[in-house]
């Protein structure tokens, strides 16, 4: 067994990047590295002292359970991440014992506040590309004056519906739409849900106003929504978009 003496090993823990507080068994405070006191802002004159006397009467308790845990023989490691001051600090505390008996506890401090902020960067990023991905998912285009297309590609789930339906909705607004070209030619099925999401898109269109024209229904999606009950003939259907943009020209000059 190697033994190292006292003043080379705080020298080696003083070197240590992460703040280190050492508290022996019987509660008295026996080392601290200058990392933990600029971490902390912690007096120069801690050790020696009483952990107790060194915080609030409000962590007493818990402070108490903790290094009861610790005296009883517990191996855990405890972790708990505090703000303090503008500094993320992540602390890690752990019973030292030797040959079954308890030495003391051992604090160690991590500073991730710069992990912390890239966290938020990334979540932040994340959301933009989320925003960007779902403004792609529902590219409305004003095609013509009160005109509006929007083709749809891939598969719709109920998260997609309710985006295309809130954007589309604004944009008729916005644009004083009366027409709306919905093409699916680019879907890749229609089931129960998708012919669902496409009647709450149609009857929404027109309670603002604007008429929806569907085009793109190839033969296998047209027998398909016929074997789920739709009445094709209450709807407005196209075969494709220049067919659909050809019967909303018709329709805005019919009107004027």
């Amino acid at each position: 067994m190697i033994i190292v003496d006292k003043g080379k090993l705080e020298a080696i823990l003083a070197c240590i990047a992460e703040g280190t507080i050492f508290v022996g068994a019987d509660h008295i405070i026996e080392f601290v590295n200058d990392r933990a006191e600029i971490m902390l802002n912690l007096p120069k004159d801690l050790v020696g002292k009483d952990i107790f006397a060194c915080h609030p009467g409000s962590l007493s308790q818990p402070l108490t359970e903790t290094l009861d845990q610790f005296r009883s023989g517990s191996d855990d490691v405890i972790r708990i991440s505090l703000a303090v001051g503008d500094s993320n600090l992540d602390f890690s505390a752990t019973g030292v014992h030797s040959e079954g008996v308890y030495l003391g506890a051992l604090l160690t401090i991590k500073d991730v506040t710069e992990s912390v902020a890239r966290e938020e960067e990334l979540t932040s990023l994340a959301g933009q590309l989320r925003a960007a991905q779902d403004e792609l998912s529902t590219p409305v285009v004003q095609i013509w004056d009160q005109v509006l297309a929007l083709p749809l590609i891939g598969s719709i789930d109920n998260k997609r519906a309710q985006t295309i339906t809130e954007v589309l909705l604004e944009r008729i607004v916005e644009t004083q739409s009366e027409v709306v070209i919905l093409d699916i030619t680019g879907v890749h099925s229609v089931d129960t849900n998708v012919t669902h999401h496409l009647l709450k898109i149609v009857s929404a269109s027109r309670m603002l106003g604007a008429e929806c024209v569907i085009t793109g229904i190839g033969p296998n999606i047209a027998q398909t929504m016929i074997h789920l009950g739709v009445d094709l003939d209450e709807l407005t259907t196209m075969a494709d978009m220049q067919e659909g943009l050809r019967y909303a020209m018709d329709r805005l000059k019919s009107k004027k």
